[in-house]
């Protein structure tokens, strides 16, 4: 896995947090949890899912978010490298054509 693919995913999973939080937070930083830090409700949360699954073709969240939801290890971090991991060319060269969007879904 390379760098460049997870600062890629990294800036889309943060581009997604301000469009869900609509501006409220003025920062968002990997160490934040989405539910203690960025306060998501639940329907924020499915937002948030729906998102990913739209960006990443269909990734589902839910085993990461049984295992990372409690004690606020929800993290914008751990989800990033969940996503890195779990892409399927994940380990090779991060390519020109991967499936990732410039903006956040609507």
């Amino acid at each position: 896995m390379t760098y460049q693919l997870e600062a890629e995913i990294s800036r889309q999973v943060v581009d997604l947090c301000k469009w869900i939080s609509e501006g409220s937070v003025p920062r968002i930083e990997l160490s934040m949890s989405l539910t203690r830090d960025l306060r998501f409700d639940s329907i924020q949360l499915m937002q948030f899912f729906s998102g990913i699954e739209e960006l990443y073709g269909s990734l589902a969240l839910e085993d990461w978010f049984i295992e990372y939801s409690s004690g606020a290890r929800d993290t914008i971090g751990s989800v990033v490298s969940y996503i890195a991991h779990a892409l399927p060319f994940a380990k090779s060269e991060f390519a020109d054509d991967a499936p990732f969007r410039s903006q956040p879904p609507k």
